[in-house]
Order: structure tokens, then sequence, then C-alpha cells
């Protein structure tokens, strides 16, 4: 029963953890007991040896914190609210909505000011967007430091949860040094689940700005002295992500070899177009009450939506010829469509060029291509009027990206051998960013290469190209053309994103390098 082996792959575009767990299970048993070749060994051992001693020699506590009148280290305290758990610090009032986000000082405080800036009208409410979650019947206790101008200043804290707004009036404490600590406490009831902080209302007094800073959600019924939050993964869990990245991807391409050589290609390929198609269904549910809005599936966004699908398209294409390849090309380029995803209608050309490729190239393809080109042209006009800013110097998202690369070049340059850390570019980049930045916050470095120098430095960096080089240099040994045209478009895609390490992206990617492994079974597709 070929299909049955190829049914973990329908869940590759629609849950691609779940397929990586079911497969690099069978990957594990396989190496235990068949005691088959291992591929790739040393350039596994090499890239888990070089990452995990790259996050190793970051040193702990790069987030540095003034030192405050009554601050110190509690062992009890875990506070909720990262370092950058203030940078969505705005104003708000009914009449015009979000106000502009406070600015930054160079003491780590936020200003705010009492009125919105271009209508004049008072705020109601300072808030911050986060959200953190709660455990029923634990007390939470919200608090941060402030000064203002004026002589008079005096709010209430708004605990706002998912069951509701509850108001809760703020105990303020002075400091020396014009500082001032106000909190309040709350407990969590059923159906609250969540809570915003920092949130405050009801503001009164005669002050025309308040500076706030240094914010702590806690548990316990008053507020203990102000400890930094978790700026980001831990030493340990950066080395954890590091380790666990190789090992998966090791037993997901030993166990993809397993399930391949029984299912064989044709099958596989129909398991993926099964899936995305699934995956283009659920994505059209999700356009229908608003077909404006870009869409994610079941991913978490969607440009993830749009690189997953492109991955599915590429594998199809490679596992199988004909039909099977021009179905996912139609699906891949609905899912596409919906995520508006620019890298991802790049890496949609490549699914192109290696479907001619595999297919053999016929008149009749260029006829179908070009009345695809014609329906995107009729159909999704404005996503080929995004697409073709994709070099434009002026559009408003490439000069955000020379932004962001320009503050990732700058954190290699101050920590080259290590970087600053997996996971860590998001609160940097809030620390250094222009003083007017295109975006004021960034979660990725949006580029693969600038990602590595900048989080793992040139060890991380090299013990990826060393990985990755053994596997180019071998499919090209092994001649394994549509192999290395899948390495390359999600190379070329991650030339202006940051998908490699989706899990939609990176599995799929050790597929294909299993299937060049496996090579072409006759009559297995």
């Amino acid at each position: 029963m070929p299909y049955g082996w190829a049914l973990p792959f329908v869940l590759l575009p629609l849950q691609p953890a779940w397929f990586a767990g079911v497969v690099a299970f069978l990957g594990a048993l396989v190496l235990l007991f068949r005691k088959e070749q291992l591929g790739f060994a040393r350039p596994f051992l090499l890239f888990a040896l070089l990452g995990i001693a790259s996050q190793l020699l970051v040193p702990e506590g790069i987030q540095g914190v003034p030192p405050l009148p009554n601050a110190g280290q509690s062992p009890q305290t875990t506070n909720l609210i990262p370092p950058h758990g203030l940078y969505d610090l705005h104003g708000w009032n009914h009449p015009d909505g979000p106000g502009p986000r406070a600015v930054r000082l160079a003491d780590g405080f936020f200003r705010v000011t009492r009125v919105h800036p271009a209508t004049g009208r008072p705020f109601t409410e300072i808030l911050s967007d986060r959200t953190y979650p709660l455990k029923v019947g634990e007390i939470y206790t919200q608090s941060f430091y402030f000064r203002h101008d004026g002589d008079a200043i005096a709010f209430d804290f708004l605990f706002t949860t998912k069951r509701g707004q509850f108001g809760v009036p703020a105990k303020v404490e002075r400091l020396p040094g014009g500082l001032k600590r106000a909190h309040a406490s709350y407990q969590a009831q059923p159906g609250d689940e969540a809570l915003r902080a920092i949130d405050i209302y009801n503001l009164r007094g005669n002050w025309t700005y308040m500076d706030i800073g240094y914010a702590q959600l806690e548990v316990g019924p008053a507020p203990s002295p102000y400890t930094p939050g978790k700026a980001g993964p831990g030493r340990w869990e950066r080395v954890g992500w590091w380790l666990g990245t190789a090992l998966l991807g090791l037993l997901v391409m030993a166990g993809a070899g397993f399930v391949l050589r029984r299912s064989g290609g044709l099958w596989a390929a129909w398991g993926v177009l099964l899936g995305l198609l699934i995956h283009l269904g659920v994505g059209l549910a999700q356009a229908y009450p608003n077909m404006a809005q870009r869409i994610a599936g079941l991913s978490e966004n969607p440009n993830l939506y749009g690189a997953g699908a492109v991955m599915s398209v590429l594998l199809v294409g490679l596992l199988s010829r004909g039909w099977p390849g021009l179905l996912a090309l139609v699906a891949g380029s609905g899912v596409v469509a919906l995520s508006d995803s620019r890298a991802a209608w790049l890496g949609l050309l490549g699914g192109v060029v290696l479907w001619v490729a595999r297919s053999g190239f016929r008149w009749g393809h260029l006829l179908l291509i070009l009345g695809g080109a014609l329906a995107l042209y009729f159909w999704l006009p404005s996503s080929l009027e995004r697409l073709a800013t994709v070099f434009n110097p002026d559009y408003f998202s490439n000069r955000s990206r020379l932004e962001i690369w320009g503050v990732a070049w700058r954190a290699f340059l101050e920590r080259p051998l290590t970087g600053i850390g997996i996971g860590g570019f998001q609160t940097y980049y809030l620390e250094h960013a222009p003083p007017n930045a295109i975006e004021p916050t960034a979660t990725h470095v949006h580029n693969l290469f600038l990602s590595l120098l900048a989080e793992a430095g040139l060890l991380g960096l090299l013990g990826f190209l060393g990985l990755w080089g053994a596997v180019v240099w071998r499919m090209g040994q092994l001649r394994r053309w549509g192999v290395l045209g899948v390495i390359g478009v999600a190379g070329a895609m991650n030339l202006f994103d940051y998908t490699w390490f989706y899990a939609a992206v990176y599995y799929p990617l050790w597929v294909a390098v299993a299937w060049g492994l496996v090579g072409r079974t006759p009559g297995r597709g």
C-alpha cells in the first residue's frame, strides 16, 4: 500500500510540525534498528557544535537596567513584562483612536502627552497593546515608575481581560529624585484568560506629559523591587533551539527517506498536493468575510502561509511529473495570492521553472503559463503591483528593510563571533532602531544570512554554510538538479524574508534532500 505510506505528507502543508514529529520518530527508529548509514553526519555535527558554541559564548544580560531607588533582584519575582514591553505605549480616546507611540527617552522612560498632538483632545487612557496570560485565582500586581510636569496627577489602573474591564485606583509611592511608583492588584477570575498591561485611565490633574518606565507585572498582592523581565530566550533555550534544529533536520531526512522508498515520489506528491488544497480551502474560508485582508491560513502570518505554499509546490514538482505539479502550481498560486507575500510570488516563479524542467517543455505549457499570467493580471492587479515594488528602492517596505538590515549589521559588528543570541534581535532593534524608523518594531531581520550573523555571529554562519554547502556539493555529485533548484528557490526567498527555519520551509527542504539521496525508483514516480 504505497498510498498508505504517503499519508503523512498530507500534514506537511497543513501542520508541518506534526509531520516532522511523525517522520522524525520513524527516522529515529530507522537509525536505531536498521543501522542505516547516516547521511551528512559530520556536517550536521559541525552545524550543531558551532551553533551551540555561539550561543554559549553570548554574554547574558545584554539589556542594561539603570539603577532605580527601590530596584533590585528578587528571587521570588518573575516580571512578565519584557524590557521592550512599553515600546508600543500610546494614548487613546474615543474620537481619535490610538495616539502616536510614546517617545523613548535616553534613561529608558517613555513620554506620553496628555492630549493628542494632532487634535488637541485629551487622552482618556494610556496603554500598551501587549497581553499576558492569567491563571484563575492568582492575584496579579502591575506597577511602573513615572514622573510628570505640573503639581498634581491621579489615575486608575484598568485591568482589561477577555471577561471585561475592571478599574482599580492606583496607589502611588513617592521616591527620591522626583520619581514615583504606581501599582494596583487584581485577582484573576474564570474567563479572564489574559491581561492587557500597562493600562491606566481616568486621568486627572494639571500635567501635560508623563514619563512611564520599568513596568512590572507579577504574581502577588503587592509590588516587589523591580526585576527586568525576560528579554528573549535564555542561554540554554538558545542552545536547545540549535541542537533541536540540527537533530530534527537529521531525523526528518532519515525518516522521509524511509517513507519515500515505500510510497514512491508520485504518491508522496499527491499527499502534499491534497494538504495544499485543504490549506487553500482554509484560506478561502478566512478570506470570505474580508477579501481585502491578507490571509494566514493555519500559519502564524501571511508571509509564512505563502512561503509554505511555495515549498509544497516545489516538492510536488520535484517528486512527480505532469499533472500533479500543474495542479500544485494552481493551488499554490491561490495561496500566495491570499497571502500577498512578495517573496512568495518570487518563489512561485521558481516553481514554474521547476515544473517545466521536470515535465519537459511543450508549447501547451507556455500557453498555460501565459493564461495564468493574464488571469492574475485581470483578477489580481494589486498583487502584481505589489510584486513590482520588489526592486523599487523608494517603496516604504524596501526602505524599512534597509533600516532593519543596518541594525542587524550593527549587532554583528558589536559581537562578530557570537552575535547577540538567537531570538534577541527584536529587543536589540527596539533599542537601536533609527529615531524615525519606518517600522518601530521588527521581529526578525528579513534576511537569512544577516539574521545568522546578527544572532549567531560568524560561528553560527559557518556552521550553517558547512551543513548546506555539503548538501549542495553532494546533490551536485549525484546530479540532482531538481533538489538544487528547491534549495535555490528557498534561498532566494530568504534574501528578502526570514523563513528558512520555519517548519513549512525547513522540513520540505530535508524531504527534498532525502529524495535526492533515495533517487528515483522505477515505477514509483
